[in-house]
């Protein structure tokens, strides 16, 4: 299945829009209405009195993971990261960013952004880091997230991480980091300033930034156990990419750190619920790229003898099956 899948494009259309259908079906049938925002989420709670209808919304919801999901692809491929003519990070994207989605959300919105964070982390020269306004862009890009999301302020950790590899040290790199930070911030509190709503932001914002005290585990359900599943399989892929590191160029490594680096931010807003878990869309772009990389047949090993790698494409088939099962149960 994967062979045909990575021959024919047309072939590769079809199966994206069919597991799509597949994981929307149910919420098409039946829409739920937008989640109402909870603690300091001010440009959320903007898309969220526009009251769209619970089917526009779930509607804009696939449009945008789709689109997202396109946008991906043709950032890992320019980037040299997948082959041109595979799919797989679409697929794969879609994945996660729809196995626990109900409709529009705010996690949504910056799973979509988090494409946007990590162009402007990737590398296309022999130069091996980034310009300040690519630095303050990304941090920008954060604040605009954590306006929607608070707990997606853990990008920052990101961030930091990737910026370590780029040598980004020097003091005028932390005042563009700083202020790219601050910046959708600024503009809201001068709006917020000037309407009289200034002290119950900042009251908002405290509270949202307390993570919780108490965490419960999840009950045990199948979805739980598809959800543990999906996570399980993102971190072999992990893994597998992180081991096979030194037959890559360093250019090839940095661009890779940059795009699975926002896994780490996804550990870290999982401490700001309540209950054990960890948000899938968070991990969307990280997951397309390992996980691509894992089906991927430059990944296969010819030296191995004509039935254990018929074996193989057997296996790699029925995880590749298993991995879209799971998604669907989410």
């Amino acid at each position: 299945m994967l062979k045909l899948f990575e021959q024919s494009t047309v072939f590769q259309v079809v199966v994206i829009l069919v597991v799509t259908m597949l994981l929307w079906f149910p919420q098409m049938v039946d829409p739920q209405p937008m989640a109402a925002p909870v603690g300091f989420a001010p440009l959320y709670e903007v898309l969220y009195n526009c009251a769209f209808s619970p089917m526009l919304a779930v509607v804009i919801a696939i449009v945008l993971v789709i689109a997202g999901g396109v946008m991906l692809n043709l950032l890992l491929a320019n980037a040299g990261l997948i082959s041109q003519n595979s799919l797989l990070p679409t697929l794969f994207y879609i994945l996660f960013m729809s196995a626990t989605a109900e409709t529009l959300s705010a996690t949504l919105i910056v799973g979509l952004l988090i494409i946007a964070f990590v162009r402007l982390l990737l590398l296309h020269s022999t130069l091996l880091t980034i310009s300040r306004d690519k630095v303050f862009g990304a941090t920008a890009l954060i604040g605009i997230c954590s306006l929607f999301y608070l707990p997606s302020l853990s990008l920052l950790v990101s961030y930091l991480l990737v910026a370590m590899g780029y040598r980004l040290y020097n003091w005028r790199d932390w005042m563009v980091l700083l202020l790219g930070l601050l910046a959708p911030y600024l503009l809201l509190w001068t709006i917020l300033y000037m309407t009289g709503g200034l002290e119950e932001s900042f009251m908002a914002l405290k509270a949202t930034l307390t993570p919780s005290a108490h965490w419960q585990l999840p009950s045990f359900d199948i979805a739980v156990a598809a959800h543990a599943v999906l996570l399980l399989f993102f971190a072999v892929s992990l893994f597998v990419l992180l081991s096979r590191f030194k037959e890559k160029t360093t250019l090839w490594q940095k661009n890779t750190l940059a795009v699975v680096m926002p896994a780490v931010a996804a550990i870290v807003a999982a401490l700001y619920s309540p209950v054990i878990s960890v948000n899938l869309q968070f991990f969307a772009v990280p997951f397309a790229l390992c996980a691509s990389l894992r089906f991927s047949s430059t990944t296969r090993h010819y030296s191995a003898s004509r039935h254990h790698r018929q074996w193989r494409t057997y296996l790699k088939d029925l995880l590749f099956l298993i991995v879209i099962a799971a998604a669907v149960i989410c």
